[in-house]
C-alpha cells in the first residue's frame, strides 16, 4: 500500500497532509483517516510536477552564454570544482 501511495504524491503515510472539510490542512496519519477520506484519496488523480532542468537554452532569462553553459557541464563531468 504504501508504494502505491507513493503514486499519489504520499511518501510518508504517518504525516500525511490533509485538508478538512472548512479548508484547513493538519497532518494526519493515514490510519487516522475515514475509509471516506482513504478512499477519496486513492480515488484522486495527482500529476506529480515535471523536474525542471538546471539549464534550459530556450530559457531567455538565463544569463549564461552557450559557452559558459559548456564549460560549466566539462567540469560537472570531470568531478572538477571552480576552485
Amino acid at each position: 500500500m504504501e508504494d502505491f501511495l507513493k503514486t499519489k504524491g504520499i511518501d510518508d503515510i504517518n504525516a500525511i497532509n490533509f485538508e478538512d472539510e472548512n479548508g484547513n490542512i493538519e497532518t494526519r496519519a493515514w490510519k487516522d483517516l475515514s475509509r471516506e477520506e482513504q478512499f477519496n484519496i486513492l480515488n484522486t488523480q495527482i500529476e506529480k510536477p515535471t523536474q525542471q532542468p538546471i539549464v534550459n537554452n530556450n530559457d531567455y532569462t538565463n544569463q549564461l552564454s552557450d559557452d559558459e553553459i559548456n564549460f560549466i557541464s566539462q567540469l560537472r563531468e570531470q568531478g572538477l570544482t571552480p576552485e
